[in-house]
């Protein structure tokens, strides 16, 4: 992600907030509805509980064996990172926060920091500058497309096969996609590409799945075609 942000492209803010804007949306206004005592706190939580959503699924198939499925989901996360991280270098943004400069009164129920994590990082990548990468430090510097918008589809898509699970997490997510933009600092139409990089994550890993699947079948009939003649 620091490599894709590392650009001296345009940011593309004018144009992403201008296809919000043709869809309808005005940040500014959905960010004054949410800003308050009662919406405001549970954004904050739904969206900062993705983090140990992560840890979570690669412990709760380790305790339950399923090699499987930690190796479907570490191969989620490489393909969603390519992805993210190549649209992110084609379409480099500040993010709406950046972009709108809201005043601290109209998001003081949100975060002090909110949408705001990643700009000094952001800006420094993109001066050219020498940069040294402290990964204690780091922050998710991908505007768009959402990459917490895809990473909670892929949660739940990981925890399948644990309805008890899966069903609530999908419930918190639901209302995290809604929090990316208030918390998040994102975009409409950053949600919208975020959950097309989770859903062709998906497709990719499952089709990568079939054909292994295939290839395997095939040999193991090979060989037992082979070991039968002998």
């Amino acid at each position: 992600m620091h490599v894709g942000s590392a650009t001296e492209r345009p940011l593309a803010d004018p144009v992403l907030a201008s296809i919000d804007a043709r869809m309808g949306f005005d940040w500014l206004w959905f960010l004054s509805i949410t800003n308050n005592k009662l919406i405001a706190p549970v954004l904050i939580f739904a969206y900062h509980a993705l983090g140990p959503q992560v840890p979570l699924v690669l412990l709760l198939n380790i305790a339950t064996n399923r090699n499987d499925k930690i190796l479907e989901f570490v191969a989620l996360l490489a393909v969603s990172s390519v992805l993210a991280g190549a649209t992110m270098a084609l379409v480099p943004a500040e993010g709406a926060y950046a972009y709108f400069k809201p005043t601290a009164e109209q998001f003081n129920h949100f975060t002090v920091q909110a949408g705001m994590w990643h700009y000094e990082t952001l800006m420094a990548l993109r001066s050219g500058e020498p940069f040294d990468l402290v990964m204690a430090k780091s922050n998710g510097l991908v505007t768009f497309p959402s990459f917490h918008t895809a990473l909670g589809i892929m949660v739940v898509y990981a925890l399948r096969d644990y309805r008890w699970l899966s069903w609530p997490l999908g419930g918190l997510n639901a209302i995290m996609v809604i929090s990316t933009l208030p918390e998040g600092g994102h975009h409409l139409i950053d949600v919208f590409a975020g959950a097309l990089v989770g859903v062709a994550s998906i497709f990719a890993v499952r089709m990568i799945g079939a054909y292994e699947r295939v290839h395997v079948d095939g040999a193991a009939r090979i060989g037992s075609e082979t070991a039968r003649l002998r």
